[in-house]
């Protein structure tokens, strides 16, 4: 599997995506604990490392990354764009309207 997005180009000159045949995979709906930042960054590694990229690329590392929310959780971001854009589009248009606050939720 490669790591970069593949794309074609139409008849008017845009690029789509093109789609993998891999089923997405739900994880369920029962709740779980978030893994901690070092275990996300330790696996995305790894991952990297085994389908033969680049670890000093930051972008391939993010990719691996697993999410640790939603109807895709445990899934890697990389995946979940390739799959499911209106969910990647969704969630970048809600966390724009967020505003960021200096005090954390918990210490």
């Amino acid at each position: 599997m490669s790591l970069r997005p593949k794309f074609e180009r139409l008849p008017s000159g845009d690029l789509r995506m093109i789609r993998r045949e891999v089923p997405m995979v739900s994880t369920g709906s029962l709740p779980a604990l978030c893994q901690s930042p070092d275990v996300v960054e330790d696996q995305a590694v790894a991952a990297v490392q085994r389908l033969g990229g680049d670890v000093t690329s930051r972008q391939l590392i993010l990719g691996q990354y697993t999410m640790q929310f939603g109807k895709y959780r445990g899934q890697t971001f990389h995946r979940v764009v390739e799959h499911a854009q209106g969910f990647c589009a969704y969630i970048v248009y809600d966390m724009r309207k967020e505003v960021r606050v200096d005090t954390p939720l918990r210490k």
